[in-house]
């Protein structure tokens, strides 16, 4: 079988038309189109996935395309592939009928760097600094200046700046994490010292604090159920957590939805995990616990009481 006429696999397929949206809401970014070429060089089938979702696309007018934000949502949850027929009963979908609309593209999918979900990406500033982005997180980079807009991002260097949504970190020789929560800015800081500055006040961090910032507060942070700096080796490693909360911090890096029943919500978990083998994780996870998991689809999937 020839390589254009294989089938695509269906991963692929949602990360083209990701990649896809993501272009209309940054029209002439060149990093982003180097980005996209790295992509499509790195396997046969992503070139014939972007190709034939580009053929696709000339049925459309480009301003009758739904966004990023009413498309990525339902490609993680539907099963999708490039086929004209379903494709379009897809974009039909998206708005509940046959016309197509489009409005702007949310904030994360127009900034200068994002990861896609279940994704990590490793970037050098060039100014003595260099940042590790968390799945489905974006950032800007001002002057300088990291600005967190979505998500989680480790940055460490010589000497940086970094800005997330309640508060603004300067390091020398440090290394910390930002990640956006509900309602607060958590910050970590792993090596060195952080001095964070928020309209709560001014705190200097050291290694192995943590702090969360919101717009009236800050709240010193101790260690918690799991490793905060874990998943730039790849890795998910617990101690002593709840599974609700357990399976709630996997499925960051995994399409669709995953959850469990209230019987074994509180059942508690220890271990380390692999972040880039999910199947093998929920498969530990019935060898340590007294559950099964249940699989409607792929993008479906619960973890029940045996």
């Amino acid at each position: 079988m020839s390589v254009s006429s294989q089938p695509v696999p269906q991963a692929i397929v949602r990360k083209a038309i990701e990649w896809q949206m993501r272009l209309r809401g940054n029209a002439g970014n060149s990093e982003l189109n180097e980005q996209l070429q790295d992509w499509l060089r790195r396997d046969p089938r992503h070139q014939l996935a972007w190709q034939r979702l580009q053929q696709m696309a000339g049925l459309f007018q480009a301003s009758q395309l739904p966004d990023a934000g009413q498309t990525i949502p339902l490609l993680r949850r539907a099963e999708a592939d490039v086929g004209r027929r379903r494709t379009l009963k897809l974009l039909g979908l998206l708005v509940g009928g046959t016309a197509l609309v489009a409005v702007s593209a949310p904030p994360a999918w127009r900034a200068d760097y994002a990861t896609f979900t279940g994704e990590r990406r490793r970037i050098g500033l060039g100014n003595g600094a260099e940042i590790v982005l968390n799945t489905d997180s974006s950032i800007d980079v001002q002057g300088g200046e990291v600005l967190l807009r979505s998500g989680e991002v480790l940055v460490e260097g010589t000497h940086w700046r970094a800005r997330c949504r309640f508060a603004q970190c300067t390091g020398q020789d440090a290394r910390v994490l930002l990640r956006e929560r509900d309602g607060y800015s958590e910050i970590r800081v792993d090596r060195g010292e952080v001095q964070v500055s928020a309209a709560a006040g001014q705190r200097l961090l050291r290694a192995g604090e943590g702090l969360g910032v919101s717009a009236t507060s800050m709240t010193a942070l101790g260690k918690g159920a799991f490793d905060p700096f874990a998943w730039t080796r790849g890795l998910l490693v617990v101690s002593d957590i709840r599974l609700a909360d357990f399976l709630a911090e996997a499925g960051r890096y995994r399409q669709g939805w995953l959850g469990c029943e209230a019987a074994v919500a509180d059942l508690r978990l220890s271990g380390v995990f692999r972040l880039d083998e999910p199947a093998s994780m929920l498969d530990n996870i019935t060898h340590l616990l007294p559950v099964k998991v249940v699989e409607r689809t792929r993008w479906w999937v619960r973890v029940v009481a045996v």
